[in-house]
């Protein structure tokens, strides 16, 4: 067992969730500009490529996490470890099938997504109807994460402040010289 989590790893922890806040944010504020103004469409290009990209990264991290070795966790009961493990399984389900729920919406809507050049392929035929389901469907998983997160972060803090153990030290870079 490892005592640390590998550098890679915590890289992209963080990479993810400013990625994960930039998402969300694009889509909070996309409400302050007019339909079909610059402002408007740059938010929407930032949360789909994002979540393209979010989706490509779930992956990467998912492979790392299976070829590295485990971190060793403190000592939790088993209903600590049983909530960390669905927390961890949903959150990678969610950032695998949200981007890939959003892909078909925008589909559905007949919007075209391109990113350097490359039209990124329409993977589901317009349905107006279908598509306003289907956001309805976006939006729940996308608040579903918001609680998740939320989860994440407060077990977070809960094992920094109350159990003052390491857990939430060792995804941070810089402490993880003195936990050597």
């Amino acid at each position: 067992m490892a005592h640390h989590y590998h550098p890679i790893a915590i890289w992209l922890h963080w990479l993810m969730a400013i990625m994960l806040a930039i998402v969300c944010l694009s889509m909070e504020f996309i409400s302050l500009y007019p339909k079909g103004s610059s402002g408007r469409t740059l938010m929407l290009s930032t949360h789909y490529l994002l979540g393209l990209v979010i989706v490509i990264l779930a992956f990467v991290r998912l492979w790392f996490w299976w070829r590295s070795k485990p971190v060793e966790n403190p000592d939790q009961g088993p209903m600590q470890k049983y909530i960390a493990r669905a927390v961890f399984i949903l959150l990678y389900g969610l950032m695998i099938t949200l981007p890939i729920v959003g892909w078909v919406d925008i589909g559905l809507w007949d919007v075209s997504v391109s990113a350097f050049g490359w039209q990124l392929p329409q993977i589901a035929s317009p349905d107006s109807v279908m598509a306003e389901e289907l956001s309805q469907v976006h939006i729940l998983m996308a608040k579903t994460g918001y609680g998740l997160v939320g989860l994440h972060g407060t077990a977070a803090l809960y094992h920094h402040f109350i159990l003052k153990d390491a857990t939430l030290k060792r995804m941070l870079p810089r402490f993880r010289q003195r936990l050597s």
